[in-house]
């Protein structure tokens, strides 16, 4: 695996995203179970599209998903220089300022989406952030510790739990970077709507929020056509997220999630179960 990475980190951007396209373009014409997911999801969060359009959509989420893969060892072990400078513009920064200026660090939420950390990394040579992990086995572990800090940015062990490691950071000052869009063990989540569907959602930023009070601002990360780069977007969370009922500040966070997958469809993660879990008496939703 080491030498893989090694080798693929050193291709140009172009090459990448062309085998992206190609392992993409495999699992579409192969009615492969992410194509079957993407498109059922797409039809519940999207009904306002045509058939057409919501299969052109998921064709390219699938693309762009193993687009992240394939880039990931660039951005990890690839030449700093060429990682920094792909980023081509750091739209609404200024979110990122503020928040950082209230002096109680900063929980910043990205999703599943475009080139997360390939403006996540680069973002850690100007800021103060830590990325939170449970550790994996084997080379993965290591080289993505080598990758994720190679700009400065830290990663923090999150064995006992994430709330845990995240608190005192926050206490500290520091910035936190965690990734909320997904389907939590039972009972550490509430149904709050996602792109119009219920989804078990983490209540964990909710309760960092409240604990902290530390202000969150969002990011996604938004992959230019022809391997031209990467725009980093950042903005300020609905008011709403500070609230202190859980199920409203959790909706709140969804609602900015939303606002990510809304401004960029095309390369949101749309083959994941997001909506595995329904609430109680409701059927399976990807029968």
């Amino acid at each position: 695996m080491r030498l893989a990475f090694h080798v693929l980190a050193w291709l140009p951007l172009l090459v990448l995203q062309a085998l992206g396209a190609l392992v993409g373009g495999l699992l579409w014409v192969t009615h492969s179970s992410r194509r079957k997911v993407a498109l059922r999801n797409l039809a519940a969060c999207m009904p306002e599209l045509d058939a057409a359009a919501r299969t052109r959509i998921a064709r390219a989420a699938i693309t762009n998903e193993m687009t992240t893969y394939i880039e990931t060892a660039r951005v990890w072990l690839g030449p700093g220089r060429a990682v920094r400078n792909a980023v081509r513009e750091w739209r609404g920064i200024e979110a990122l300022d503020r928040a950082f200026a209230q002096g109680k660090g900063v929980i910043l939420l990205t999703l599943h989406q475009g080139a997360f950390e390939a403006v996540a990394i680069p973002m850690s040579a100007s800021y103060p952030f830590y990325g939170l992990y449970k550790p994996q086995r084997g080379a993965l572990n290591d080289l993505s510790l080598i990758g994720r800090c190679r700009f400065g940015g830290r990663m923090v062990k999150a064995e006992a739990g994430v709330r845990k490691a995240a608190l005192p950071l926050l206490a500290q000052r520091f910035g936190v970077y965690y990734m909320p869009d997904h389907d939590p063990p039972e009972g550490r989540g509430v149904f709050v709507p996602f792109m119009g569907v219920m989804a078990h959602t983490p209540t964990l930023i909710a309760r960092l929020v409240r604990e902290s009070g530390a202000p969150v601002v969002f990011m996604f990360g938004e992959r230019l056509p022809w391997a031209r780069g990467y725009i980093a977007h950042y903005f300020d969370a609905p008011a709403e997220i500070y609230s202190e009922d859980i199920a409203v500040s959790t909706a709140a966070m969804n609602q900015g999630l939303e606002r990510c997958v809304r401004a960029c469809p095309e390369q949101y993660w749309w083959g994941y179960k997001r909506f595995r879990r329904q609430p109680p008496g409701q059927p399976n939703f990807y029968c």
